[in-house]
């Protein structure tokens, strides 16, 4: 395994290791709706897909790593709303072979999960990195582009998208997905590092 590809595999594993410790919806906090005056007005509430979007632009504008942390948990929590009881046993079987490095089941088990849930954009994200482990550059490519559509503002997809076009050897193609990673979240891990690494790249590839 290359050092690039070990990389990705350690990143598939932290990506697994959040789905398996997805938590049980907490109870509803009690209803305070019969304390208020009858004639008060209640701002209506956001969709799932306007608080996500709030939080991608608090995190492009984050003032250091631990509230950015913070909102890209937020953001996260928000992606996996919503994702049946079925589903999420899906996702846990496709981590299961994926730790086996069976990367076909692992796929399948994904593909099933969109089945249930094609409206689930983060599925495709989950896909296209279990692809790129699996040498899929081409499937894992097409996998972001329908996800990058829903949700544009995912800087998890731009790095994945960064790895795939640097592994496909576009180091251009690759650069500008990382740049777009940093637009949307300064304080990725390892940002000025792997910024570094797809400049030289891109360097190299103009020599």
């Amino acid at each position: 395994m290359t050092s690039r590809k070990a990389v990705l595999w350690r990143h598939l594993l932290t990506i697994g290791a959040f789905f398996l410790s997805i938590p049980a919806f907490s109870a509803p906090a009690p209803d305070q709706s019969a304390h208020l005056p009858s004639t008060a007005k209640h701002p209506p509430h956001k969709t799932v897909q306007e608080r996500l979007l709030q939080l991608e632009k608090a995190l492009a504008l984050a003032g250091n790593e631990q509230k950015a942390q913070e909102l890209t948990n937020a953001a996260e929590n928000l992606r996996i709303r919503g994702l049946t009881g079925a589903t999420k046993l899906l996702l846990r079987d496709s981590q299961d072979a994926l730790s086996k490095h069976d990367f076909q089941t692992a796929v399948d088990d994904i593909t099933s999960a969109l089945t249930l849930q094609p409206d689930k954009a983060i599925l495709r994200r989950d896909r296209a990195e279990i692809r790129l482990a699996a040498g899929d550059m081409d499937g894992a490519i097409a996998d972001l582009g329908v996800e990058l559509q829903s949700d544009p503002q995912d800087p998890i997809a731009w790095g994945v998208l960064a790895q795939a076009e640097q592994l496909r050897h576009e180091p251009d193609a690759a650069l500008r997905a990382y740049q777009k990673v940093i637009s949307l979240n300064p304080y990725t891990p390892q940002a000025k590092e792997n910024l570094k690494k797809f400049e030289k790249a891109k360097a190299g590839q103009e020599d």
